[in-house]
């Protein structure tokens, strides 16, 4: 069983873009309000913080069957993720992905069209394209809970997302998606075997945020390797990774 990396929260939805017309969503408008103060929080504090992921069946989503923890480092277009053996760095010129039980570099281009989009927009057309049933938001003290409930058939089920309003943070994520999506060979049969329900419950707990120090080397690609030319290769400290290449012309 993997994980999938919900390090980008909403942003996840726009693989199930759909060219269906739009539709009218009704607590949007509200929806899209909350988004927008924990993206400006977000822009304007270089944060670390700690990240749990947590796997469930839907029905018994207290029992966690499987965890991952991690450190997650932000600061402009920047970000940086420890999970398990597997570090992720992105800016605005590369992604690079180390896994580093098999000395691997796995190397590619920012998502095509992504730079100098507002991101909420892209949420906004994706929500408004993509199936959902209804939205909304809750509150209980200075915490605020957005839910998105999607159309039965869509691959989510249900989105949740819980913000300190006080300080503008991000608490949690969870989602309920289908179980299949998460396993290696996708095979509903085998998984139900092995004791997974057809849907998962997945929840991204965030804590700790600590300030982050200026470092301009924390999301330079030269840290971890150099290009002449058209060759690209490793740095000293990374020797000893073979490096992939994952977008043409890089």
């Amino acid at each position: 069983m993997k994980l999938i990396n919900i390090l980008l929260g909403c942003l996840g939805l726009m693989a199930m873009q759909q060219q269906a017309a739009a539709q009218t969503i009704s607590n949007l408008d509200q929806v899209m309000t909350e988004m927008k103060k924990v993206q400006a929080f977000y822009k304007g504090h270089p944060l670390s913080f700690a990240v749990k992921y947590t796997y469930a069946n839907e029905h018994v989503p207290g029992k966690a069957l499987d965890s991952l923890q991690g450190k997650i480092e932000m600061s402009g277009a920047g970000y940086r993720c420890w999970l398990d053996s597997t570090e992720t760095i992105h800016n605005d010129r590369y992604n690079i992905i180390l896994f580093k039980e098999d000395k691997l570099m796995y190397l590619t281009k920012p998502a095509a069209g992504m730079t100098g989009t507002d991101p909420l927009q892209l949420l906004r057309t994706t929500l408004e394209r993509t199936g959902v049933k209804s939205c909304g938001i809750s509150g209980e003290g200075h915490n605020r809970t957005v839910q998105v409930v999607f159309s039965e058939g869509m691959p989510y089920r249900q989105m949740e997302m819980t913000i300190d309003t006080l300080s503008g943070r991000l608490l949690s994520m969870q989602y309920i998606i289908k179980t299949a999506l998460l396993m290696e060979v996708p095979d509903n049969e085998e998984a139900a075997r092995q004791g997974y329900e057809k849907y998962a419950v997945v929840k991204a707990s965030f804590s700790q945020y600590r300030p982050l120090p200026a470092d301009p080397s924390r999301f330079d690609e030269h840290t971890f390797f150099s290009k002449e030319g058209t060759v690209l290769k490793t740095t000293e400290a990374y020797k000893e990774y073979k490096l992939i290449v994952g977008s043409p012309n890089l």
